[in-house]
């Protein structure tokens, strides 16, 4: 507990080797009094800077572990005015550093809509029907690969919905009605073989289907050519499967 003020000077000594920086806020739960920091909590800071972020943000992403302990992770995000480097340290703190271009505009949140609903379903749809097809014909590594990503399009689904709900995109904790979805998309065997993995895609078919029933009707359709061809699949290996079952 308190890492976050005792790291704040150091990078605060960092950025004021850059001469391009020109303020350094500290933002998210470490700001103001710092009541809602708690032993999960990170340091995110912003760096106002005059001229590109990107080099700035990379020298800091390189120049903080080794001021401060090894790195064990990092991810980048960016678009020419504001560079995002979140970087988690051995001991595992983790610091979030934004340099973004003086005078820039900000960036509201993204509002996600049917548009992105529609995206998501036309998305789980076809990988639906490319896991069958691959299970068919005995790609069972491939089948697998695409079964899993159904129920990752679902949590998708449900995260902006969730969004929709609270108006914000960040959120400190989780305890919704949400929380559920995790359990209800785990409620089927793990796709590892033929009957397993269609098993596995009827099921989440079945929950999206009841997700745009309830939330974008407009974006339902009909489910019959998947479930024709999960019937077929299943028919095909047991067939494949009879001979040896006889002898």
């Amino acid at each position: 507990m308190g890492w976050q003020v005792e790291t704040l000077p150091a990078l605060r000594a960092l950025a004021a080797d850059e001469p391009a920086v020109q303020k350094l806020e500290v933002s998210g739960s470490a700001s103001g009094d710092g009541r809602l920091l708690d032993v999960w909590s990170d340091l995110d800071v912003l760096v106002t800077i005059d001229g590109d972020p990107e080099p700035v943000a990379n020298r800091l992403a390189l120049a903080v572990p080794a001021a401060l302990g090894p790195l064990y992770a990092s991810s980048r995000s960016g678009d020419g005015q504001e560079t995002g480097v979140r970087l988690v340290l051995a001991d595992l703190r983790r610091i979030d550093l934004t340099v973004r271009t003086a005078g820039g505009a900000l960036h509201p949140p993204t509002r996600c809509g049917a548009a992105d609903l529609a995206g998501i379903a036309a998305a789980f749809r076809f990988d639906a029907v490319l896991a069958a097809f691959k299970t068919a014909r005995q790609d069972l590594l491939i089948g697998t690969h695409l079964a899993l990503q159904l129920p990752r399009h679902l949590l998708v689904a449900a995260m902006i919905l969730r969004d929709q709900e609270t108006g914000t995109h960040h959120h400190r904790y989780g305890s919704t009605e949400w929380n559920v979805w995790p359990e209800r998309l785990g409620a089927v065997a793990p796709p590892s073989n033929t009957l397993t993995i269609t098993a596995s895609i009827r099921h989440h078919a079945h929950v999206l289907q009841d997700l745009l029933a309830v939330h974008a009707p407009d974006l339902a359709i009909d489910d019959d050519p998947l479930h024709r061809l999960l019937a077929a699949v299943d028919r095909s290996a047991e067939r494949h499967s009879a001979p040896s079952a006889r002898s």
